[in-house]
């Protein structure tokens, strides 16, 4: 199986890493969906799992998704909390990601 892609301009993955370091520093995370499928278009979100055994407290989840929402990124970052995700969608998480903290 060929390893993934992630379709993600260099500056725009350092400004992806330098939030997730600031905010979930302690905890691996995955990239997954179209821009890691190879099916993305210009303006798709970037969806991450932030892999977590248990969930991530509101005040870190909503930090995060502040950050996100207020950086010069132009597309949305959609965060998926792996502690709070079914079992049925870790599997189709696990089908391709890339691990990028």
């Amino acid at each position: 199986m060929d390893k993934p892609e992630l379709a993600l301009q260099p500056e725009e993955l350092e400004i992806v890493k330098s939030i997730l370091q600031q905010f979930v520093p302690n905890y691996p995370v995955w990239a997954f969906g179209s821009r890691v499928k190879g099916t993305a278009r210009k303006y798709s979100d970037l969806d991450l799992a932030i892999i977590t055994e248990t969930p991530l407290t509101f005040l870190e989840s909503d930090n995060l998704k502040e950050a996100f929402s207020e950086s010069d990124l132009v597309w949305k970052v959609d965060i998926v909390d792996w502690a709070t995700t079914s079992e049925a969608f870790r599997q189709i998480i696990r089908q391709k990601y890339i691990e990028i903290q």
